[in-house]
């Protein structure tokens, strides 16, 4: 998690996981989203992610290095090349968002009585 988002946590005083807070964060973005959908297909290379996104390579790079940072993507390097890197999500930290998430929305124990400000 980055500094900022750190501060902006502690700043909001909201009793939210670090974790969840850096997957939304990351998750944030519409590259980034466009991202997660091709690595939920299957493991990319970094120059098909490229390619498909129109995007630069530092730029592709710059959106992996903030999923990575949010636990969401691991990479690994071609063992015959290692200029080539693969990207694919990591599937318990996926899993662990949407635990995270479906906790934080999880109004089963909302009280479903209608709110009124006359009362005392």
């Amino acid at each position: 998690m980055s500094g900022r988002t750190a501060q902006r946590l502690r700043e909001a005083e909201m009793p939210v996981d670090p974790a969840l807070w850096a997957g939304l964060v990351a998750l944030a973005d519409p590259v980034r989203l466009r991202i997660i959908l091709m690595l939920r297909e299957r493991e990319q290379c970094v120059c098909r992610l490229t390619e498909e996104l129109g995007l630069s390579q530092g730029t592709v790079s710059h959106h992996m290095s903030i999923l990575k940072r949010a636990g969401l993507v691991r990479d690994r390097r071609d063992p015959d090349d290692s200029r080539w890197t693969y990207y694919a999500l990591d599937a318990s930290s996926v899993a662990y968002l949407q635990e995270s998430l479906r906790s934080l929305l999880d109004t089963s124990h909302t009280d479903r009585t209608p709110a009124s400000c006359r009362e005392a």
